[in-house]
């Protein structure tokens, strides 16, 4: 055991190396399982925030349980551990990570695409893909061929092709969905826009795409928030105190 607490990194080079953990994540979350993602956002925020210090959002807020609940779960555990496993997870699924990141850039936020916290559905046979699928898997190709009907068409959560598109982070697409006048300010069933998941997300590209087009941010979601409120990463929050 004093072996081990020898070798553990100081607390300035674990917190270092965990935010480097946490800009690399950009790059792997879109392959990710939820219950992996779940797993880094709770101790990000265990590691930043100490134990969940939030009440625990209403019945129909699912996205938002799943997140509160993935943190109260870590009770009483200390930072620089939420920091080390947050660490250990990434080097898992990438063991070279650390070769690949970009020490001063990048964007580096706590949560990553929102949407990805709703029941996953089975492979998809080719075939069978729809526009949803298409923009998840950034198929510009497909999506360029849409017609206007096809644009604003809605999933079950109320979440339009440009709400995919801004919390994925695919800018070509959400510019391809722009240009066949797609509404920037639509609204899904909790009230967020495409700004409010790009905001989220941590995704200054789209922001700006969308603020270009005229995204709103002064709309608020069912909960009050505005796309600004919405934002962990201060790069991002700089962008919105700009306007």
């Amino acid at each position: 055991m004093d072996d081990l607490e020898v070798s553990s990194p100081a607390v300035g080079e674990l917190e270092a190396t965990f935010n480097k953990a946490a800009t690399h994540l950009q790059a792997l979350t879109a392959n990710l399982a939820q219950d992996k993602l779940l797993f880094f956002y709770a101790r990000y925020k265990q590691a930043c925030e100490g134990s969940c210090n939030t009440p625990k959002p209403g019945f129909f807020d699912f996205k938002g349980k799943l997140k509160w609940e993935a943190w109260k779960n870590l009770g009483d555990m200390k930072k620089d551990d939420a920091m080390r496993e947050y660490v250990s997870a990434i080097a898992d699924i990438d063991p070279d990570w650390e070769l690949k990141v970009d020490v001063d850039g990048g964007s580096k936020t706590s949560w990553m695409r929102v949407s990805s916290f709703q029941p996953e559905k089975d492979d998809v046979r080719e075939e069978d893909k729809n526009s949803f699928d298409w923009v998840k898997e950034n198929n510009i190709h497909k999506i360029q061929s849409l017609d206007s009907n096809s644009i604003v068409e809605r999933d079950e959560n109320g979440m339009t092709l440009l709400h995919w598109a801004a919390d994925r982070g695919h800018t070509e697409i959400a510019m391809c969905l722009l240009e066949k006048k797609i509404n920037v300010n639509m609204q899904d069933a909790e009230g967020q826009t495409a700004l409010h998941y790009a905001a989220s997300c941590g995704h200054l590209n789209i922001i700006r795409v969308l603020l270009d087009h005229g995204a709103d941010p002064t709309i608020q979601d069912s909960d009050g928030l505005r796309a600004e409120e919405c934002v962990e990463d201060e790069t991002v929050r700089s962008l919105f105190k700009a306007l």
